[in-house]
C-alpha cells in the first residue's frame, strides 16, 4: 500500500488546475492490504527503467511501498506494479487526467487518485496561509463578562474612555496647595509664612476657592481648590496646621496632575481585537466601566492518533508509550485562554475519521499529532480525503515538522502535527496557535511570533540542509540552545530538552555549525 507523506487532495475533491510539463514518478508494490475502491481499470501504457528524477521533479520514492512529495502532479495509488511509470501531466483536472489515460493502464487494477495543488511551502507561507484561513472565518460570538473575569480575553470591541481620568486637577503628594505668586523668593533662609486656610483629603470636594495669600493642607490625590496652581511638598515645610512656614519657591502648575492627564474622555483604551492586560483592566475600572464585551473563548478539539498510546495513569504494557503530545498540545492551548476537549485512537482511519467528525460537531478547531508522515499507518492524508477536507497547506520546508498539513472542513480550522514530541510543539507554536488566535479573534500583529535577534551562549554542533528550528531560551538578548552542541538533544522525539524554552532559533538552509558568540534569529512565542 503507498501513502503519501503530504500535499494531497482527493480526486472527488475541488480539482483545481494541474502544473504544465511535470513527471509523474511512482512505484507501486505487491501489497497484503485491502485494494483501494474502484476508481478506473487501465490497461498499461509502458514501462520504463527506473530512474533518478531531479528531486525537484515530481515524485521521489522514498521507501519501498511509500512516496515523497517534491512538486505538483498526481499521483496514482495501485496494487501489484514494481516498476517505475514517467507520465506527462498535461494542464488538466484530475477528472481530465483519468480520461486522458483511460486505456492505457493494466485492466482490472483498483486506483486512486490523487492531485497535489503545491510543493512544500516555506515556513512564511505556511504562516501567511493559515492566517488568511483564520481571517476568513466567522467572527466567534460575543458576551460581556465582569472585568475580575476579563483579564486574559479579546476585546470583541473598541473600548473607549467616556470620562476624563482624573476628572479634576489633583495634588500628586502630601503637601500645601498654593498660589505660585505667593512663594516669590521663599527659601531655607527666607522661608514665607502662610495662614492654612482649609484642609483637603482625598475624596473630598473644596468647598470655596483658595484665597489669594493663603494656603491649602492636601494630601495625594486630592483635589485642587479654585486658585490654586500648585502644590509644595510638605518636606519642603515646617508642616503647620494653622500656619506654614514655606522653604522653597514654585513655577505655575508644579507637581499639579491636571484633568485627563492620564486619559481623556473618548480616547482609545483598548482596539477590538486586543488581549486585556491587568493595565487594561486598570484603565477600565478608572473610568467606572463594570464589565467588558469580549469574543467567546473557542473550543479546541486534541486529538492525538496512535495504537500505542496509552492515557496517564494506565498501566503500563510493553511496546506501549504514554500520550505526552495531546496533553502537552492541550495544556499549552488552555494557557493561551482556549477551551480544551482532548482525547486520542488508535490508528484505524475510520476510527481516527469517527473521532474528527464528533470533535468538529463540537470543538471550533481540531489538531491531530501523528499519523502524517510516509509510515504504512500514516493515515491522516486518507482521513482528511473521507472528511473533504480543503488544504491550506500541505507539507512545510523546514525541519522539524516537514510533514504538517493545514486545511478546513466547512467553517472549522483541522491542524494534522508530527508524532514526534518536538515537531508537534514547533509547529503548534509556528502555525496552529497563529492561526487559532487570529481565529479567535485576535487582532493579526498579536498573534505573529515576534522575530528578534540574539547571541548565543551555547553552539549546535550539526549543519543544516534545509531550514531548521531548535528550542531555545531567550533572556536579555541571549540565546541558550539546550544540550551544550549536542545534536542528539535536539531530536524530533526528545522532550526533556524542551523544558524552560520560551523560543526557536531558526537556522538558514545551508547553514553549518553554529558557535556560541554567533549572533542568530529567533522566533519569540505568543503569549
Amino acid at each position: 500500500m503507498l501513502r503519501a507523506n503530504a500535499g494531497i487532495q482527493g480526486w472527488q475533491g475541488k480539482p483545481g488546475r494541474l502544473p504544465a510539463e511535470e513527471t509523474l514518478q511512482f512505484e507501486k508494490k505487491n501489497s497484503s492490504h485491502p485494494p483501494f475502491r474502484s476508481v478506473a481499470s487501465f490497461p498499461l501504457l509502458q514501462q520504463r527503467k527506473r530512474k533518478r528524477l531531479p528531486r525537484r521533479g515530481g515524485l521521489q520514492a522514498a521507501a519501498p511501498g511509500h512516496v515523497r512529495f517534491f512538486c505538483g502532479g498526481v499521483l496514482i495509488f495501485g496494487q501489484n506494479v514494481s516498476a517505475f511509470f514517467h507520465l506527462p501531466i498535461e494542464k488538466r483536472s484530475p477528472r481530465e487526467f483519468v480520461r486522458a489515460i483511460a486505456g492505457k493502464l493494466c485492466p482490472g487494477e483498483r486506483w486512486r487518485i490523487f492531485a497535489m495543488k503545491q510543493p512544500f511551502c516555506t515556513p512564511a507561507q505556511a504562516l501567511r496561509r493559515v492566517l488568511d484561513a483564520a481571517a476568513a472565518l466567522p467572527v466567534p460570538a460575543t458576551e460581556r463578562v465582569p472585568l475580575d473575569d476579563a483579564c486574559g480575553r479579546i476585546a470583541a470591541r473598541d473600548l473607549c474612555a467616556r470620562m476624563d481620568q482624573p476628572p479634576f486637577d489633583r495634588s500628586p503628594l502630601d503637601g500645601y496647595a498654593l498660589h505660585s505668586a505667593d512663594t516669590a523668593g521663599a527659601g531655607e533662609e527666607t522661608p514665607v509664612t502662610l495662614p492654612v486656610v482649609m484642609k483637603l483629603y482625598a475624596g473630598d470636594a473644596p468647598a470655596a476657592a483658595l484665597p489669594a495669600g493663603c494656603a491649602a493642607r492636601i494630601m495625594t490625590g486630592a483635589p485642587l481648590p479654585p486658585g490654586a496652581d500648585c502644590v509644595l511638598m510638605q518636606e519642603l515645610t515646617d508642616g503647620g496646621e494653622e500656619q506654614v512656614r514655606i522653604h522653597a519657591q514654585l513655577q505655575p502648575n508644579a507637581n499639579v496632575v491636571f484633568r485627563g492627564e492620564d486619559i481623556a474622555a473618548g480616547a482609545p483604551i483598548a482596539a477590538a481585537g486586543t488581549v486585556l492586560t491587568p493595565a487594561h483592566i486598570g484603565v477600565l475600572a478608572g473610568q467606572g466601566i463594570p464589565d467588558a464585551e469580549v469574543f467567546r473563548p473557542l473550543t479546541v478539539g486534541v486529538l492525538a492518533t496512535g495504537s500505542e498510546l496509552l492515557e496517564a495513569g494506565e498501566a503500563w504494557a510493553p511496546g506501549k508509550i504514554y500520550d505526552a503530545n495531546g496533553i502537552q498540545n492541550a495544556a499549552r492551548l488552555r494557557q493561551l485562554g482556549f477551551a480544551v476537549e482532548r482525547t486520542h485512537c488508535s490508528d484505524d482511519p475510520e476510527e481516527i475519521a469517527a473521532r474528527m467528525k464528533d470533535l468538529l460537531t463540537r470543538c471550533d478547531a481540531v489538531i491531530t499529532s501523528g499519523g502524517v508522515s510516509v509510515g504504512q499507518k500514516d493515515y491522516l492524508p486518507t482521513v482528511l480525503e473521507m472528511l473533504h477536507a480543503e488544504p491550506v497547506f500541505a507539507g512545510v520546508a523546514q525541519k522539524p515538522g516537514s510533514p504538517m498539513i493545514a486545511t478546513q472542513v466547512g467553517e472549522k480550522l483541522v491542524f494534522c502535527l508530527s508524532g514526534n514530541p518536538f515537531a508537534a510543539a514547533a509547529t503548534l507554536e509556528q502555525y496552529a496557535v497563529p492561526a487559532l488566535l487570529r481565529a479567535a479573534g485576535r487582532r493579526e500583529e498579536d498573534c505573529i511570533p515576534v522575530h528578534t535577534r540574539g547571541r548565543l551562549t551555547t553552539g549546535f554542533s550539526k549543519p543544516s540542509k534545509g531550514t531548521r528550528f531548535l528550542r531555545a531560551r531567550a533572556l536579555g538578548g541571549l540565546v541558550e540552545i539546550p544540550g551544550e552542541g549536542n545534536a542528539e538533544a535536539h531530536s524530533s522525539g526528545s522532550l526533556s530538552a524542551m523544558m524552560g524554552c520560551n523560543c526557536l532559533v531558526e537556522l538558514p538552509a545551508g547553514s553549518g555549525p553554529v558557535d556560541p558568540g554567533e549572533e542568530v534569529e529567533v522566533l519569540n512565542f505568543v503569549q
